[in-house]
């Protein structure tokens, strides 16, 4: 079993073991200029990602397992439209699995 550590804490263990990150099965990604569907689900600690209609990427034992939501694009321009966010009943999440309270302003755009 391969486990994923981050330089804050996170401890995963990726479904598709590519070094030390999880590697999609296959792209399922349209081309420039098209929309894509992302469906990301968090349940105890595990995580699924499908595109388009088909799961593709995953982890599992996620040492934090309530927090924030990251959106990213590794760095190109991306854009997003109809987020929808269906926020589940509360888990077992300990304290210890819980990300730490931000008091600062998030700025989306620097």
């Amino acid at each position: 079993m391969r486990v994923h550590r981050t330089n804050n804490g996170l401890h995963t263990t990726p479904d598709n073991p590519r070094g030390s990150r999880s590697k999609s099965l296959e792209n399922r990604c349209q081309g420039k200029g098209e929309w894509n569907e992302y469906d990301v689900v968090f349940v105890d600690g595990v995580v699924k990602l499908a595109v388009n209609g088909k799961f593709v990427n995953g982890i599992s034992q996620s040492s934090v397992r309530k927090g924030y939501l990251c959106l990213e694009s590794e760095g190109a321009e991306i854009h997003f439209r109809n987020i929808r966010i269906l926020e589940l009943p509360p888990g077992l999440a300990t304290a210890e699995q819980t990300a730490p309270v931000v008091d600062e302003p998030v700025h989306f755009f620097k």
